[in-house]
């Protein structure tokens, strides 16, 4: 939820909102966060990020729900994989699916190889 506080915040710097529209937008995003940490699995998202050498950015942003997650991930898996492997990467995918399995909250991937980023964690 950091990243969505963090946006909100650049919006209100950019002028793009605003300070009440902010306050109303940090208002809602907090209490996403209160349901989210009291509702078990729902409510909870599988986030993959994909960010290009020195891009702030990312050029992948996946937002799932945790629920459609063991549903979609069969597309992806094969594409990430083979993506990751160009990296010299070995992704086990029985962990991301037990992660996703379990709901646990923080990250399960965060690969940094000195120039693009992947990070997969769940929120």
């Amino acid at each position: 939820m950091k990243e969505e506080k963090a946006r909100i915040l650049k919006m209100l710097e950019d002028g793009k909102v605003s300070a009440q529209d902010a306050a109303k937008l940090l208002d809602a995003v907090e209490e996403t966060e209160g349901k989210n940490e009291n509702a078990g699995k729902a409510g909870k998202t599988l986030k993959i990020r994909v960010y290009e050498r020195d891009s702030p950015r990312p050029k992948v942003n996946l937002n799932i729900p945790i629920g459609w997650s063991k549903f979609l991930i069969p597309f992806v898996e094969s594409k990430i994989q083979n993506k990751l492997k160009e990296k010299g990467v070995d992704l086990d995918m029985d962990k991301i699916k037990e992660e996703m399995e379990h709901a646990h909250v923080g990250k399960i991937i965060d690969i940094d190889d000195g120039g693009d980023k992947v990070e997969i964690y769940i929120e």
